[in-house]
């Protein structure tokens, strides 16, 4: 039995895995909204942190 598979997927597949997993995220969302929504701080951290680090690999060409 081979546990580590290569995985090949279409660009469409990609689309419904990527549509699944934002749903599955806004209901998380909805279900935990009480506690996630204490922890909001959190959040736009990991955006900013992110969002610079896209930001300057896009400003430096890579």
């Amino acid at each position: 039995m081979k546990i580590f598979k290569t995985w090949t997927f279409q660009w469409w597949e990609m689309g419904l895995v990527k549509l699944c997993l934002i749903s599955f995220g806004i209901l998380l969302g909805l279900y935990f909204y009480g506690y996630l929504v204490g922890l909001l701080w959190l959040w736009w951290g990991l955006f900013v942190v992110t969002s610079v680090y896209f930001i300057t690999l896009f400003l430096k060409g890579e």
